[in-house]
């Protein structure tokens, strides 16, 4: 197997497996100087995955370089590749987790408005971090791990039995539910679905658009497991720790963030599974974009912030953090080690990230194999909401619901101090016209009621039973007040969304400033879902961010 140029460079680095001597400290804490005016500013936009490292490294770079000043912001790298497209964010270096989001924006750059020439470099890899299923270790343990190498294959055995986890003895563990993040929006999600499109083809690299329709049955064998999907890898990996094997029983994760779970003790642990398939190293590539807003002395700052980066001190910094070093003169050791969770000698086999017009119709047969969802989009119309604050929040559910796929199926739940009789469910995609007629429609008045319509929104998700097996079931929940109309109670109302027999997942948002945050968020907590704030002019935002989980 011919391997790509970052795992050439992972060969290199030997691995290696003493333990290291004590991890290096970080950067001292500086205040941050005010930046000389003659300074040169050089932005990067990178991949959140990274965050911490690199907000330690720039502000020490910074304090070490008056001449330059660098400015950095995590987001997840398919959000920062459409910010790029999109003209939002102009940026003078581009550092995705993969590099598989440097071939994707290459090529729609140059698929639109005649680009004749790529956008971004290949560029050199700052630190490596494989892609795992992260999974509790006793589920791992009771599907053979460790003496048994597992893969794609073994959870689409779990997924598809109808017994679930009964069938290997622990029915206390109900059916398999598993989380990857929206290949749209995150890398880690991208990869994964690329990641089972080769386990279906039983290949390892060479994977064409002509493949794609072949593989598309094992994807959505996979994909019906999936509970939700995201925006961000992390919130998986944070949301799996602070809730346990209720909520998740494995997630695609990166190797490093199974690391970092160990700082919070979880129990039962989280142990890192390197697909026998094969899986990817996201690689996080540093490409200075050839960009007309680039100008040549911020290239010449950006080769300098790039050395230091790469530089023995920070490459020790990253190891410390749970990255796998570029710099081959560092010996792998703690803490990637079993003690937490994970396996230097991994991966074994690794998969070849196919060409931007592949990866293209990737997504295009993921959007035909995802899971489709019955999601309540529950409303809050009571008098508060009068003016402006209705007006965004009607624009912010019709550009929800055009964020959803034509297949999902959506109901609108309205309240007040009443719980009006739900629209639908009706799919997407028959029934737009009329979905935002009924939300444009709406009027403010009345008192709140919001516990009772999240409860009536809860049970009609789950009596529709057999009816939306197979699909994501959820409601979105949004009001601006606090409840003076609810005939449940808030301890009623969490007992009942909560737990292994929890059949529905809640999002929330408290709009305003007169919202109940804390309530709204014990309310995502107890139905596994997210939280979200927001006012006018950040709902319409909120609403779409919120579509990446279906």
């Amino acid at each position: 197997m011919r391997w790509s140029a970052v795992a050439v460079v992972v060969v290199a680095l030997g691995w290696g497996c003493k333990k290291s001597s004590e991890a290096p400290a970080p950067p001292a804490t500086t205040e941050r100087p005010t930046p000389n005016k003659a300074a040169v500013e050089i932005s990067i936009l990178y991949g959140s995955e990274k965050k911490s490292w690199l907000e330690e490294q720039i502000t020490a770079f910074n304090a070490a370089n008056p001449t330059i000043h660098v400015t950095g912001k995590p987001t997840g790298s398919g959000e920062a590749m459409t910010s790029i497209l999109d003209g939002t964010e102009k940026p003078v270096i581009f550092s995705p987790a993969s590099g598989a989001y440097v071939t994707l924006l290459n090529q729609r750059w140059q698929t639109r408005d005649n680009h004749t020439k790529p956008l971004a470099p290949t560029g050199e890899p700052l630190v490596l971090s494989p892609i795992v299923i992260a999974m509790w270790k006793p589920m791992a343990e009771a599907l053979g791990w460790p003496a048994k190498p597992l893969g794609w294959a073994d959870i689409l055995k779990v997924g598809a039995d109808p017994k679930g986890w009964s069938a290997y003895g622990r029915p206390e563990w109900g059916e398999l539910k598993l989380g990857h993040t929206h290949p749209e929006y995150s890398n880690s999600g991208l990869l994964s679905v690329l990641a089972i499109a080769y386990a279906g083809a039983q290949s390892t690299r060479g994977l064409t658009a002509a493949d794609l329709p072949k593989v598309e049955s094992y994807m959505a064998q996979v994909e019906d497991s999936i509970v939700h999907y995201g925006k961000s890898t992390g919130f998986f990996a944070d949301k799996m720790v602070e809730r346990g094997t209720s909520y998740l029983s494995a997630a695609v994760l990166y190797e490093n963030l199974v690391i970092e779970s160990y700082a919070k003790s979880p129990s039962p642990p989280l142990v890192a599974i390197y697909p026998v398939e094969g899986t990817f190293w996201s690689d996080h590539p540093y490409s200075v974009l050839d960009a007309d807003w680039v100008t040549t002395p911020q290239r010449e700052a950006s080769a300098k912030f790039l050395a230091f980066l790469k530089a023995k001190p920070q490459q020790e910094r990253a190891l410390a953090l749970g990255f796998r070093p570029v710099d081959p003169s560092i010996k792998i050791g703690a803490p990637i080690d079993a003690a937490h969770g994970v396996d230097a000698q991994q991966p074994q086999t690794l998969l070849e990230v196919p060409d931007g017009a592949t990866l293209d119709a990737l997504l295009v047969s993921w959007r035909k194999t995802k899971k489709p969802a019955d999601v309540i989009v529950v409303f809050d119309k009571s008098g508060s909401m009068k003016g402006e604050p209705l007006d965004e929040a009607k624009r912010g559910a019709k550009a929800f619901l055009h964020t959803l796929d034509a297949r999902d199926q959506v109901s609108l739940l309205f309240f007040d101090n009443n719980i009006y009789p739900a629209f639908g469910p009706v799919e997407v995609g028959k029934s737009m016209a009329e979905l935002e007629s009924r939300i444009d429609g709406v009027s403010a008045g009345g008192e709140t009621a919001m516990l009772s319509a999240t409860a009536k929104a809860y049970d009609l998700l789950s009596s529709r039973g057999k009816a939306s097996a197979h699909r994501i079931r959820a409601a979105v929940v949004m009001t601006d007040g606090a409840d003076n109309k609810s005939t449940v109670t808030l301890d009623e109302l969490t007992k009942k969304i909560s737990g292994e027999s929890r059949t529905a997942t809640i999002f929330t948002i408290a709009y305003g400033a007169q919202s109940s945050r804390d309530v709204m968020k014990q309310l995502a907590t107890a139905g596994a879902g997210s939280f979200s704030e927001g006012n006018v002019d950040s709902i319409i935002q909120i609403y779409r961010d919120l579509a990446s989980f279906f």
